[in-house]
C-alpha cells in the first residue's frame, strides 16, 4: 500500500500516515525498515498491514519520480498561419538530444536514494590529489572497487560537462541546431535565403560595373560622328548594357523582396518555436543537471570512503601517517587539513585559499558524536560501528561521566548525536543532561545491556538506531 506521513513524533518514535481514501494509520518506527530515510513529514511511503497494523514501511524510491519526472511531454499546436510547416515534430528532436543524458542519469538511479554525499565539483581537485598521493605510497589500494567507481565518476562527469555546456549557447543557436535544421522546409528556406543574398551581392556588383562602362561608352559616342561604322557598334554595345544592367536591377529587388517574404516566414517560425524550446529545454537541463550532480556527490563520497578504507589497511600509509604525524580519522578532510597545515600562509596560492573554504565546508557534513560508555569493549564496539556507517565523523568516547558532561557543556552548540550507556537507571545528572538535549533538540540515544525502560535500548540495537539517526 500507498500513503504519505503526516505527523511524527521523532522522541516518542511514532507517527500517522494518510492513506487515500482509507484515512489514518498509525505507525511505530519499530516498523521502519528503509535505514537510507528517516520518517519526515510529506514523505511517501509503501508499507504493509498485518492485523491491521502497519508494517515494513519504506519510502517510496525517488527514481519512480525520476523515471516519471524524465518521461513527462508536452503537447503543441502549431499555428495555422505558419508558413513553414513541421515534419519533425519538436518533441521527437528533444527526446533525440536528451536521450543519452536520460540513459546515464537512470543508469545510476540507485544513488539519488543515498544521503551521504561530498560536494564533488568543489572537492574533485583534492580528492584525486589525495588519491595520487596515496598510490604513490602504495598501489595496491586502487583495487577493482575503486576502479569502478573513478571509471563510474568519469562517466557521469563527462556527460554533466557534456551537458552544461550546452547551457553557454545563446537558445536561438541551440535551436536551430536541435530542431529548425531538421526542419525540411526550413532549411530549404534558409539555403534559399543565403542563396539569394549571393546573388544580390553579384548582381549589384555586376550592375555597379556597367554603370561605369555605360558613362564611358556615352562620353566616347559623344566624341564620334553617328554616321561612322564605329558609332553604330558602341551604340549597341550601349543598349545591350543598358538592358543587362536593367535586368541585374530588376533581378537584386526581386531576390530582396522574395528573402524579405523568407525571413519573415523564418522568424515567425523561430518565434514560436523559441518560446515552446526555451521552456523545456532549459526545465529539462536543469533536472537533469542537478540529477547528475547528485549522483556525482554519491560518488564522490563512495570513492572517498573506499579509498581511505583501503588506505587505512595499507602498512605503507599507515607507516606514512605515524611518519607525519597525522592525526586523526582516515579521510580525505584529514589529509587536507594536514596538507594546509604544512603550507605557509603568506605563501598560499588562490587554489589553496579555495581548500580552506572547502574544508570548513567538509565540516559541515560531519557529525560530532558524544558517546558515554565505561566499557572499552564497547568503545571500541561503538567507535567501529559509527564509522562503518560514515568515516568522516568526529566521534568522541568518554568513560568517566564528570569529562563527558565538561565536554557536553563545552560543545553543546555543535553536537549533533549522543549516545548514554545506562547502567542502573536514570540518575538525577543524567535526567538533567536529557532535559538539556531535549530542550535544544539534540538527538541522543540511551542504550544498555539490559534495558529497564522503553525509552532505552538494547545494545544490540543500536547500529539499528544509529543507521537511522546518522
Amino acid at each position: 500500500m500507498k500513503g504519505k506521513v503526516v505527523s511524527y513524533d521523532s522522541k516518542k518514535g511514532i507517527g500517522k500516515i494518510l492513506i487515500k481514501n482509507k484515512g489514518v494509520k498509525l505507525f511505530n518506527i519499530e516498523n521502519w525498515i528503509d535505514y537510507d530515510n528517516t520518517p519526515e513529514i510529506g514523505c511517501e511511503v509503501e508499507f504493509g498491514l498485518e492485523d491491521n497494523q502497519v508494517i515494513n514501511i519504506t519510502t517510496i524510491n525517488f527514481t519512480d519520480k525520476l523515471s516519471e519526472s524524465l518521461s513527462n511531454t508536452f503537447q503543441y499546436i502549431l499555428p495555422d498561419n505558419l508558413a513553414i510547416k513541421e515534419d519533425v515534430p519538436l518533441k521527437f528532436c528533444l527526446e533525440e538530444f536528451f536521450d543519452k543524458f536520460k540513459q546515464i542519469a537512470l543508469k545510476y538511479e540507485d544513488l539519488l536514494s543515498d544521503k551521504k554525499t561530498l560536494p564533488y565539483k568543489k572537492i574533485k581537485r583534492f580528492i584525486f590529489t589525495a588519491y595520487n598521493n596515496l598510490l604513490d605510497i602504495d598501489y595496491k589500494i586502487n583495487d577493482e572497487n575503486l576502479i569502478k567507481i573513478k571509471n563510474s565518476l568519469d562517466e557521469i562527469e563527462h556527460y554533466y560537462t557534456l551537458l552544461l555546456n550546452e547551457t553557454k549557447n545563446p537558445i536561438y543557436v541551440t535551436l536551430e541546431r536541435l530542431v529548425l535544421n531538421k526542419q525540411s522546409n526550413y532549411v530549404v528556406l534558409k539555403k534559399r535565403f543565403e542563396t539569394n543574398k549571393t546573388l544580390i551581392t553579384e548582381s549589384t556588383k555586376n550592375a555597379n560595373l556597367l554603370e561605369m562602362k555605360i558613362e564611358s561608352l556615352k562620353l566616347k559616342l559623344d566624341k564620334l560622328s553617328k554616321k561612322s561604322k564605329e558609332y553604330h557598334e558602341k551604340f549597341n554595345l550601349l543598349k545591350s548594357y543598358k538592358k543587362k544592367y536593367v535586368d541585374l536591377i530588376d533581378m537584386a529587388q526581386d531576390l530582396k523582396e522574395e528573402n524579405s517574404s523568407i525571413v519573415k516566414d523564418i522568424t515567425e517560425f523561430e518565434k514560436f518555436y523559441k518560446e515552446i524550446f526555451e521552456k523545456f529545454f532549459n526545465k529539462e537541463v536543469s533536472l537533469l543537471l542537478n540529477i547528475l550532480s547528485k549522483e556525482l556527490d554519491v560518488l564522490a563520497y563512495q570513492f572517498d570512503t573506499v579509498m581511505w578504507e583501503n588506505a587505512k589497511n595499507s602498512k605503507a600509509i599507515q607507516h606514512f601517517f605515524k611518519e607525519s604525524k597525522i592525526e586523526g580519522a582516515y579521510s580525505t578532510k584529514t589529509f587536507m587539513k594536514y596538507y594546509l597545515k604544512n603550507l605557509k600562509t603568506d605563501k598560499m596560492n588562490e587554489k589553496d585559499m579555495e581548500l580552506l573554504d572547502i574544508l570548513n565546508e567538509l565540516k559541515l557534513f560531519s557529525k560530532t558524536i558524544v558517546v558515554y560508555t565505561n566499557s572499552p569493549s564497547k568503545a571500541v564496539d561503538i567507535s567501529r560501528m559509527i564509522e562503518n556507517l560514515d568515516h568522516d565523523n568526529n566521534v568522541k568516547i568518554f568513560s568517566i561521566f564528570k569529562k563527558f558532561i565538561s565536554f557536553i557543556k563545552e560543545s553543546i552548540d555543535n553536537l549533533d548525536l549522543v549516545l548514554i550507556e545506562v547502567d542502573e537507571g536514570l540518575n538525577s545528572h543524567l535526567l538533567n543532561v536529557i532535559k538539556v538535549l531535549d530542550k535544544l533538540d539534540i538527538k541522543y540515544i540511551l542504550f544498555s545491556d539490559h534495558p529497564i525502560s522503553k525509552d532505552i535500548i538494547k545494545h544490540s540495537d543500536l547500529e539499528k538506531y544509529l543507521k537511522i539517526m546518522i
